[in-house]
């Protein structure tokens, strides 16, 4: 993650937007997130009711956790999920440059930007630690980053706990989610994450975080690890998932 101290230093002091590089001038003063006001209109931000537990947009009339159609009939580790917006348009674009270390300051933007909106939810969830959903060290070596170890950081120094980026490790480097049907997907990462010796989680409340929430295998799977060692409770939060109705 060699580019973290510069993007660190353009989201301290920004002159221009991190998507489209539009001068600021008095813009970031009033948001306090380097992003202009047309990329934030462009940005497909939740504003609406979503399922509580995995966080799908739903109708009003089924806003109610055990009536969600995505997630009521799945086993998921996770107790709540937390998301910014829906992984489609200019959110898509921006994830996708996340995945490399050129697309670190729009991390930590989004990782802002996920706090000012959700700030009441996260504190909610009363987490005494951030965890990132790790990468297996061959990815993290190919991308120079992890974006949801940028966006944990923001979010830890955010709400005052520790941010725990090694407490989790990836113990295969498993196909990529996204090359399998949603029915492979739980296999792929059963048991891929291990929790590192020397880390005491009894009774904690975890905060996990990742940059996107498809079907929730990953995040499950890290979940149930957490737990398996001691957590009591494991709230996920992302920047986008991508199941809306």
């Amino acid at each position: 993650m060699r580019n973290w101290g510069r993007a660190a230093l353009e989201l301290a002091l920004p002159r221009e937007c991190v998507g489209c590089h539009t001068n600021l001038g008095d813009e970031f003063a009033s948001s306090g997130v380097p992003i202009c006001g047309d990329c934030l209109d462009d940005l497909p931000l939740f504003d609406g009711l979503n399922c509580l537990r995995c966080a799908a947009i739903l109708p009003a009339a089924l806003a109610v956790r055990d009536r969600c159609p995505v997630c009521r009939d799945t086993k998921l580790w996770f107790d709540e999920a937390i998301a910014l917006g829906d992984y489609e348009g200019l959110l898509r674009n921006w994830l996708l440059q996340m995945k490399h270390s050129a697309g670190d300051g729009l991390s930590l933007a989004l990782g802002e930007l996920l706090w000012g909106r959700c700030e009441e939810r996260l504190r909610a969830a009363a987490p005494d630690v951030v965890v990132p959903v790790p990468s297996h060290w061959r990815r993290r070596w190919a991308h120079a980053t992890n974006s949801a170890a940028v966006v944990a950081e923001v979010l830890a120094r955010r709400l005052g706990i520790p941010l725990a980026a090694g407490l989790v490790s990836r113990t295969r480097n498993t196909p990529p989610q996204f090359s399998l049907t949603p029915s492979e997907r739980p296999a792929n990462v059963r048991r891929a994450f291990s929790v590192r010796a020397g880390y005491h989680l009894q009774s904690a409340c975890v905060l996990l975080v990742d940059d996107i929430l498809t079907t929730g295998s990953t995040c499950s799977a890290v979940a149930r690890e957490l737990k398996d060692h001691g957590a009591i409770r494991v709230a996920v939060a992302v920047v986008a998932r991508t199941i809306s109705y």
